[in-house]
């Protein structure tokens, strides 16, 4: 039988099959990271360019309506209303309503509590959070409309700088940089970093009108693009994607204020993790989708030509690659014990374990050139997170946020695009999850 196997691990690492399936694998990985380089060399020209775009802006003095759409945010609601009331904007031009979508919970007596303060609240039955911007929508005065969510707190003077943009007429829409609220759990540090690393991505993005997302938690809209295009898709799963998209097939601007941000609160287990990538990913496919005549193609410059098509390939190919090699790696685990059993290795010797291991995983690391790739990503990503320091100006520690975003997010993400196209695949429902946001 040791004999047997010996022979037979042999024969299958020289196998055609064998050597067919790691050539498959390298030629992923580097694909992959063709295409890495290829959009890390185009982000930084463009980077460059967005600096000298926008530079001439100044501040705005349109009257802001805020809209706090809320569904059992009891706990939160209070703050999230305190940090519209902080915000720095002459109060003259800021209106701050509240629309309570139905809530089972004390969010709209705590809401009211703020009327002496100015803040106009509304109640409505239970329809969704499109369903309750709308209303909002519909009440406001203001000539722009800022989204924020229950649970989100604003920087005071985020507003200002984004309100800026909108001397330009063709701007329809203005977005700042989310970050995530007092990151305690695993799940919150990995979303830590994926959101600061995000920024210059988005910032890059607006210098060629690419963005196609502004964050339903803290955006700014043009009230006279609501009036003259409708309001929010309220049976849209992702109404905050879709009104972007909706301003991109109308050949308007979406502008990305890279001093300003924002903290949301960050799901926290898992499951909740889960749900909203889910929820995420579905309704970005269903959109892309149902917008491909309006956004994808030479008419679409940059956004339709380079980000959506390459972001769709890249994660394609990211989790074929993450597929493989997780079952590489089972296949690979199973063949090493079984050699080792079949030449008698001493696995209660300690020393001799750790060292056979530690030979073996450095061997393997160090002999393949796709170590160097990863290695050189992994530079970029922190280089990437220093540019989010220096334009946020935070300075809370992130090495470890940052080791745990290397060592799990490849997963997460492969395991949420696999959730996501079973869902797409037999059409089956995806909902808010157990919170049920407005």
């Amino acid at each position: 039988m040791t004999s047997f196997t010996i022979i037979f691990m042999s024969v299958w690492r020289s196998s055609p099959v064998y050597s067919n399936m790691v050539s498959f694998y390298n030629f992923l990985v580097y694909l992959l990271a063709y295409i890495g380089l290829y959009l890390l060399s185009f982000y930084i020209l463009s980077y460059y360019r967005v600096r000298r775009h926008f530079v001439s802006l100044e501040a705005s003095d349109k009257k802001v309506s805020i809209i706090i759409p809320a569904y059992n945010e009891e706990r939160s609601i209070a703050r999230t209303i305190d940090s519209a009331l902080s915000i720095s904007y002459p109060r003259d031009k800021l209106e701050i309503i509240v629309v309570d979508d139905g809530s089972r919970d004390d969010t709209y007596r705590i809401a009211r509590t703020f009327e002496n303060k100015g803040v106009r609240v509304f109640t409505k039955k239970n329809g969704g959070k499109g369903s309750a911007l709308n209303l909002g929508i519909s009440k406001a005065q203001g000539e722009l409309i800022l989204t924020m969510d229950a649970d989100t707190f604003a920087e005071p003077s985020s507003l200002k700088q984004m309100a800026a943009y909108f001397s330009d007429n063709g701007v329809m829409a203005a977005s700042a940089g989310p970050r995530i609220y007092r990151p305690k759990t695993v799940w919150q540090r990995i979303q830590h970093v994926e959101y600061y690393l995000g920024l210059f991505l988005r910032k890059t993005f607006s210098s060629f009108n690419a963005l196609y997302i502004t964050p339903g938690a803290f955006s700014l809209y043009r009230k006279s693009f609501f009036d003259r295009y409708g309001g929010y898709d309220e049976h849209n799963i992702t109404e905050d994607l879709e009104i972007a998209l909706r301003i991109q097939s109308h050949d308007y601007l979406i502008a990305y204020a890279q001093k300003a941000s924002f903290f949301t609160i960050a799901p926290a287990r898992f499951r909740e993790l889960m749900v909203q990538r889910r929820r995420w990913y579905t309704g970005l496919i269903k959109n892309l989708w149902a917008y491909r005549k309006r956004i994808f193609g030479f008419k679409r410059g940059a956004l339709g030509m380079v980000i959506l098509p390459t972001m769709l390939i890249g994660t394609f190919l990211s989790i074929a690659s993450v597929i493989y090699l997780l079952i590489n790696a089972l296949r690979g685990l199973a063949d090493e014990l079984a050699f080792l059993k079949a030449v008698n290795f001493q696995f209660t010797n300690a020393y001799e374990l750790n060292s056979y291991m530690v030979s073996r995983v450095f061997y393997s690391l160090f002999s393949h050139p796709i170590f160097l790739l990863t290695v050189f990503f992994i530079f970029v990503s922190a280089m990437y997170l220093l540019y989010a320091r220096k334009q946020l100006r935070f300075n809370e520690p992130l090495k470890i946020n940052f080791i745990l975003f290397l060592g799990l997010y490849s997963f997460l993400f492969a395991f949420w695009w696999i959730i996501s196209s079973f869902y797409l695949i037999f059409n089956k429902r995806v909902i808010w999850g157990e919170k049920r946001h407005a």
